[in-house]
């Protein structure tokens, strides 16, 4: 007992307390922990909500993963982020297209919705196209890793980035910023997903106390209930909640609106427009830039031939020889006739 007394005596005479040693062990510890290299970016993953132990026990702690996608091809993102969300494998269905440069197209099917769409002059490149476009819908952030020339102007949806699928606010938001409203974002779900024969909506509308109305939509096996004010406002409502319902991994509006929005279905035709017009683009802004060699080769001959003048030392001065003007003028003077 003496012993152990004197060597907690000898550690506590580096550090005033028990808690600053336990400080300065926990640092020792984090400085011999392996680091990620400084440029490593990683992506932190919401888990859809899901009942499991953690909700039963009322653990408020998030439910999301981080992943690395650096090093990663489109496709290996694609499954690693499904296999941790929904746990299913994605499906990729194949077209052959009457197209020299790009004979093939591919779809990305998960839980029997396309999600993604791809071309490509080979099977593989096409499947990694889709599962590129797949990625920019389900994880936003995914877009600093999968960007490349192509902008994106008709799919400027950042904002809605922020908003999730059921927020109220989300019609209005569409009106402000010229996006499609929820009720059209579904139908168009419907009829890419189900055909058009599989498109019938059904819904019925209750008057509730204080001015507040029920209203009731079914689509297929999903059916919804939601409060309104009115037929208008329940309608988009409604069509959120069935969105969500359709699409339980999603969680902004934004993917949504990358999906079924303006020009989220482009042709094969459409897409080498604009394809045309970005390298155009990227081409005059290359002309318009300067031509460094030029302007270096030309900066050196102008310091040859400054130096060359300096160099160059004066003989004397020029002075002219003093002659007799005054004579000379006099004489032509007097010849001169009146």
């Amino acid at each position: 007992m003496a012993d152990r007394r004197l060597t907690g005596r000898r550690h506590m005479c580096h550090f005033r307390t028990w808690s600053g040693r336990r400080q300065h062990q926990k640092s020792l510890k984090l400085k011999h922990r392996p680091t990620l290299p400084d440029s490593t970016k990683l992506i932190t993953c919401p888990l859809p909500n899901a009942p499991d132990k953690s909700v039963l026990l009322g653990n408020a702690s998030k439910r999301e993963f981080i992943m690395n996608p650096c090093g990663k091809s489109p496709v290996c993102i694609l499954h690693e982020y499904i296999q941790h969300t929904l746990r299913v494998q994605p499906k990729y269905i194949f077209k052959e297209l009457e197209n020299a440069s790009t004979p093939y197209g591919a779809v990305v099917i998960i839980n029997d919705m396309e999600y993604g769409f791809g071309y490509g002059s080979s099977k593989k490149q096409a499947k990694s196209d889709a599962a590129k476009s797949a990625l920019e819908i389900l994880i936003p952030k995914m877009k600093m890793f999968t960007s490349d020339a192509q902008s994106d102007e008709l799919q400027d949806v950042e904002f809605f980035d922020e908003v999730r699928v059921e927020d109220p606010r989300v019609c209005e938001l569409s009106v402000k910023a010229g996006q499609p409203y929820p009720y059209q974002i579904l139908l168009e779900c419907l009829k890419r997903n189900y055909g058009m024969g599989d498109t019938e909506i059904k819904f019925t509308m209750k008057n509730l106390k204080h001015q507040k109305n029920e209203f009731v939509m079914e689509v297929g096996k999903h059916s919804v209930s939601v409060v309104c004010k009115n037929k208008r406002d329940g309608k988009h409502r409604a069509s959120q909640a069935i969105l969500q319902l359709l699409h339980p991994h999603i969680n902004s509006w934004g993917s949504l609106l990358r999906m079924y929005g303006k020009g989220s279905c482009k042709t094969l035709k459409e897409k080498k427009i604009e394809e045309q017009l970005i390298t155009e683009l990227q081409s005059q802004a290359c002309a318009n830039k300067p031509n460094m060699s030029i302007l270096n080769k030309l900066k050196e001959e102008m310091l040859k031939f400054s130096e060359k003048m300096k160099s160059k030392k004066p003989i004397g001065k020029l002075i002219p020889e003093q002659m007799d003007f005054l004579s000379t003028s006099d004489s032509n003077l007097k010849n001169v006739e009146l």
